[in-house]
């Protein structure tokens, strides 16, 4: 068994200061590491067999089911839990409920080369996305609809924000999520003979006319300006979801579960 729960009440504690750093995109990124949140997303940090380098909890917050796992977790793994006060944990908290849980763990680094492709591969690619809350709807998302990853080209926000882990509610760690060029997200998905479909307004066929039971990349853009040119340029089929009111776009989230959702009916009987 591992040594007992470490006690942490001074708001001036080193470990505390380190954490509250971790709040800082440039921090997360020079020392890559990020904080996990709230039960549900340790829970399923642990679930995809995710490495957590510690834990800080507040008992009097914390659920008994979500202290047993980690619990276990932690001596399976040497790694330490350190119990604070609530006014230590409220300091290192990023969003107001936390449940009374937060790892300290490395932050998501996957490549293409990775991923493990299925008889008929289905992914999501999403480019230039800036809202922490949609790339982890997107990543929800993707999950719902069985794809094997999920790639962000020239994303405007760093994937260890927490608000990403937050809306993704721990899909970040259970889905393979790979970021990566342009130029390296179409080599590899001509490598492996992946058509690409582009979600674009002007398209002249609509998301319902694409087959795609073959194996299938589909494209979303940001949430402004949509899919560049230079990826335009390189997508095999650019459709469109008919509008039939004043807007003439949906939300980018909303936009790729219409589509992701067409493949899924069309790939029932395969």
């Amino acid at each position: 068994m591992l040594n007992p729960k470490i006690s942490i009440e001074s708001l001036q504690n080193p470990r505390i200061k380190s954490l509250v750093k971790l709040r800082k995109s440039s921090e997360r990124m020079a020392r890559k590491e990020t904080l996990i949140e709230g039960c549900r997303e340790v829970e399923r940090a642990i679930m995809g067999d995710y490495p957590i380098h510690e834990f800080y909890i507040c008992s009097s917050q914390l659920n008994p089911t979500t202290s047993s796992l980690i619990s276990i977790y932690a001596d399976q793994h040497e790694i330490s839990i350190y119990e604070c006060t609530e006014a230590v944990f409220k300091k290192i908290t990023y969003r107001e409920t936390s449940d009374g849980i937060i790892a300290r763990a490395p932050i998501p680094q996957r490549t293409l080369a990775k991923i493990k492709l299925s008889n008929h591969p289905l992914l999501l690619i999403a480019e230039g996305i800036e809202k922490p809350g949609n790339i982890g709807t997107l990543l929800r998302t993707a999950d719902a609809a069985g794809v094997n990853a999920v790639i962000l080209i020239n994303s405007k926000t760093d994937i260890s924000n927490p608000n990403v882990i937050r809306a993704s509610i721990g899909t970040l760690f259970l889905l393979p999520v790979i970021e990566c060029t342009p130029d390296e997200c179409f080599s590899w998905l001509e490598k492996n003979h992946i058509r690409s479909v582009g979600l674009t307004p002007e398209a002249k066929h609509l998301y319902t006319d694409i087959d795609y039971t073959q194996p299938t990349a589909l494209m979303v853009g940001s949430e402004d300006k949509g899919i560049t040119a230079i990826c335009k340029k390189r997508l095999v089929n650019e459709v469109s979801i008919p509008m039939k009111g004043h807007n003439d776009s949906l939300n980018v989230s909303s936009a790729a579960a219409i589509a992701l959702f067409e493949c899924i009916r069309q790939r029932a009987n395969i």
